[in-house]
């Protein structure tokens, strides 16, 4: 099974299909902005040239659109490579990461510190994948160097108010322990980066923040992510390790247009502020399933009569591509996660996957 969505090349080379509903991927429905489209267009000439090796524009638009400072910004070739960057500087000995989540923590803590010991927080289903924070806090006592936070999570959509993180924050400094915080899917929060704690005045030493443009501003395949940072300690061992320039130019571009882009960014609030719930209403009506609420771009789900590879393999014979979310640690076999995307496409898939789950003639 593949270990993340939005593999539709794999799909294309072994199906015998020319069209798929990708609801694997979470991606803003809206597509690249027509801003950015033209910025490239007005500016081929880049290409000509090496990027700013410092990134010196790069990194003051994203602290600008954070409310923190240039010297807090490190600019990456996706969150991904933010990831592996930040374990191979800080190489942790004991970490917790709350799971359900992104596999790449994993992967990353093992890269960088094969020998660092790795205990997963679990985030109970009874509990609706909400971390119970106590139950947090009393874990922390056990010496843990740093934790994982994915917020909001992937793939449960679940999200902590920054008064929560805040609040762990200041739990955390009081043994040292770090706090690694994945915002990928922040701006489809509702408070959108307001919500997250980067431009916040009060001790974030051991907070490290990375985010990506890949979701939000359409852009999987152009790999632009950054992270903030507060512990000026870091960044000789940052620049020490990180490759240079590892993001091109018109990467560099797009983070120096897209974050003045407020119609863009205002359109995709408002929609996904009421797509969500849409989806959310509408999928529960299907029976057979649960459907657990979200507050970003994407929704679990759990089946009770169906596994989810029967499922995924059913829907991609209706041409829609679903994750298979068994291969999550603590997730079993039952679950899946869908996109939430535009209202057309998206009642499309509400309608095949009850036809899946229930037969074609359930609701006549």
């Amino acid at each position: 099974m593949d270990l993340h969505g939005g593999n539709i090349y794999k799909i294309f080379r072994e199906k015998e299909v020319d069209k798929i509903l990708d609801y694997s991927s979470n991606i803003n429905p809206f597509g690249l902005p027509e801003s950015l489209k033209k910025a490239i267009t007005e500016n081929m000439d880049i290409l000509e040239k090496y990027p700013d090796p410092d990134y010196y524009d790069l990194r003051k638009t994203i602290a600008e659109y954070n409310g923190t400072g240039i010297d807090n910004v490190l600019a990456g070739n996706g969150a991904t490579e933010l990831i592996f960057l930040y374990m191979k500087a800080v190489k942790p000995e004991k970490a917790l990461i709350l799971s359900p989540t992104f596999a790449e923590y994993e992967r990353g803590i093992k890269s960088a510190a094969p020998q660092c010991e790795i205990t997963y927080f679990h985030l109970k289903e009874t509990e609706d994948f909400q971390p119970d924070m106590e139950r947090l806090k009393d874990e922390l006592q056990k010496g843990y160097d740093l934790i994982v936070l994915c917020n909001p999570n992937n793939p449960t959509g679940r999200f902590l108010p920054k008064e929560e993180i805040r609040d762990l924050l200041s739990e955390c400094d009081k043994y040292g322990t770090r706090l690694f915080v994945d915002e990928a899917f922040v701006e489809f929060v509702e408070g959108g980066v307001s919500s997250s704690l980067a431009g916040e005045d009060i001790n974030k030493k051991n907070l490290f923040i990375i985010r990506a443009l890949t979701k939000f501003f359409a852009l999987p395949g152009l790999r632009l992510g950054y992270a903030l940072f507060f512990d000026s300690s870091l960044k000789e061992i940052f620049d020490s390790l990180k490759e240079p320039w590892s993001v091109n130019a018109f990467a560099e571009l797009a983070g120096k247009t897209l974050f003045s882009n407020t119609e863009y960014i205002e359109k995709t609030e408002n929609w996904i502020k009421e797509e969500k719930k849409y989806m959310f209403n509408e999928l529960s009506k299907i029976k057979n399933i649960k459907v657990y609420k979200t507050e970003t771009n994407f929704i679990l789900l759990k089946m009770y009569n169906e596994s989810a590879s029967h499922v995924r393999g059913e829907m991609l014979k209706k041409g829609v591509l679903i994750r298979d979310a068994s291969n999550f640690t603590y997730l079993d076999e039952t679950f899946i996660r869908l996109a939430v995307k535009d209202r057309e496409n998206n009642n499309i898939v509400i309608k095949k996957l009850d036809e899946v789950i229930n037969g074609d003639n359930e609701n006549e």
